[in-house]
């Protein structure tokens, strides 16, 4: 299991804090991003979608092939469809999903050796169980995040420091995104450590130097 150490306010365009979302009962705060490109393309397409990112979570743990640790709405070439990753064991499989019937069109195991994504057999053991003893889960965080009237693009666990969170893409009523990671154990919002220009550790700050 390939889970992401830092949170993604890194990649942020925009990295003003701004806007809300109530997740576990907490008010939280969202980074914004902007829209454009295939991202707005995912936006304008998820719209016209039947089912929902949580659906599509649904559909794949129906499938009983292991825990969804990730899902994602995509927009390729070949058509629209959700990505939902899912692990059993040291074993990972990404499932695409009809976005209109929530049956799963192909199921593709990973093909990466063990360990080859620097994880042995023991860490990827301890990330799921961190998965599965999460208090809060995707499709919380999923709800959560669309009791506000938006749409769930994307969610997957990810490590922040030393904690497990859930990283969440959020398109609002008027198709912007916001990126924003939940910490699994709280429900609360676990936000970057930015500099006053947005950058998390001081990175602009150190290329204007350069």
């Amino acid at each position: 299991m390939q889970m992401k150490p830092k949170s993604p306010f890194s990649r942020i365009v925009a990295a003003t804090l701004a806007g809300s979302l109530a997740l576990g009962g907490a008010v939280s705060t969202m980074a914004r991003a902007e829209t454009g490109g295939k991202e707005a393309a995912a936006v304008q397409a998820l719209a016209g979608a039947k089912l929902t990112l949580a659906d599509a979570i649904r559909a794949a743990e129906a499938a009983n092939q292991g825990i969804v640790t990730g899902a994602e709405f995509e927009v390729k070439k070949d058509g629209a469809y959700f990505d939902v990753t899912t692990q059993n064991g040291t074993t990972e499989i990404d499932h695409r999903i009809d976005p209109m019937t929530g049956a799963i069109l192909a199921s593709t195991p990973d093909s990466e050796k063990p360990g080859s994504d620097g994880d042995n057999d023991a860490s990827e053991a301890d990330e799921l169980a961190a998965i599965q003893g999460a208090k809060t889960g995707l499709l919380q965080a999923i709800s959560g995040a669309e009791a506000q009237g938006g749409k769930v693009l994307s969610a997957e666990y990810a490590q922040e420091d030393s904690a497990l969170g859930i990283e969440l893409k959020v398109a609002d009523a008027s198709g912007k995104l916001a990126e924003v990671m939940v910490d699994a154990a709280t429900g609360k919002v676990m936000v970057g450590d930015q500099d006053q220009n947005g950058d998390e550790d001081g990175e602009s700050g150190e290329q204007q130097e350069g």
